[in-house]
C-alpha cells in the first residue's frame, strides 16, 4: 500500500514541494529570461549591490533540492 504525505492542515507535502519548485523555476525564468535585477542593501546608507546572480544561483538550488525531495517522496510512496 503506498504511503500518503499529509501535512498537518491537510495539505499533501508533494503537492507543496512542488508548488515550491514552480515558485523557483519562475523567479529565476524571471531572473534569465526577463531581465530582472536584485540589489541588496545592509543598512541604511550602505550602497545597493547587486545580488541578481547570487539570487539565480539559490533558485538554482532550491529547485535541485525540491527534484530530489520530490523523487524520494514519489519512490517511497510507491
Amino acid at each position: 500500500m503506498p504511503h500518503e504525505f499529509v501535512l498537518e492542515g491537510g495539505h499533501d507535502a508533494l503537492d507543496l514541494l512542488r508548488d515550491e519548485r514552480d515558485r523557483a523555476i519562475e523567479a529565476l525564468r524571471l531572473i534569465e529570461e526577463e531581465g530582472w535585477a536584485h540589489y541588496e542593501a545592509q543598512g541604511p546608507g550602505d550602497t545597493a549591490r547587486d545580488v541578481t546572480d547570487k539570487r539565480a544561483n539559490r533558485q538554482r538550488q532550491i529547485i535541485e533540492r525540491m527534484d530530489r525531495l520530490i523523487a524520494l517522496l514519489e519512490r517511497a510512496g510507491g
